[in-house]
């Protein structure tokens, strides 16, 4: 008895551990050919800034199951990395707009540019591999419910770098050095000339 409980309790364990990643987000076969396409990556599950992988809606939980599936897919390659700038729920470095929570535009502050964007909706979301840009367009195209309805935004997830951006005390003091140089070249001497 105490040989066939273990058995079942080590099953049991085996089947936790194996289902437990379900909750993270996983890309959707045959809904993905490469996050570069203009249909991006369509994944299950959610996708927010947390950057601890033990979390199931962390960024990076999405970047491992992308890499992961590339491994199978050519078409996905190369592997892809998330950094991490903000989303339209908390900490968003800029502004945005929606129509009826469908589409819409966003514009991020100055020194970001953003080379990744998932637009979560429901219980999915796409990821899109972008030029890096500061501005563009969403849409929830893609994010369908069961009755093939287009659902309403969540939040947008932006990845990028971020540039240093010169503060308003550094530019006043670059225009007073050029105010500096162009006054010392209007005093220079003047050279006398005989007749």
């Amino acid at each position: 008895m105490k040989l066939r409980l273990k058995g079942v309790l080590a099953s049991v364990g085996l089947f936790v551990s194996l289902s437990a990643p379900a909750f993270a987000s996983s890309v959707v076969d045959g809904k993905c050919t490469s996050v570069a396409s203009s249909s991006g990556c369509l994944f299950s599950g959610n996708i927010n800034g947390n950057g601890d992988a033990g979390n199931v809606n962390s960024f990076l939980n999405a970047q491992n199951a992308y890499n992961l599936y590339n491994n199978t897919h050519p078409s996905a390659n190369p592997d892809i990395t998330l950094n991490y700038l903000g989303d339209t729920d908390a900490g968003f470095p800029g502004t945005f707009t929606g129509t009826g929570g469908l589409s819409g535009t966003w514009t991020l502050s100055p020194g970001f540019l953003a080379n990744f964007v998932a637009v979560k909706s429901s219980n999915a979301f796409i990821l899109y591999q972008i030029t890096a840009t500061n501005s563009a367009s969403w849409s929830t195209v893609g994010l369908l419910n069961d009755k093939g309805k287009q659902h309403e935004l969540s939040h947008l997830v932006f990845f990028g770098t971020q540039g240093a951006v010169p503060e308003p005390a550094t530019w006043m003091m670059m225009l007073f050095g050029f105010g500096l140089i162009g006054g010392a070249m209007r005093r220079r001497k003047t050279v006398p000339s005989f007749a």
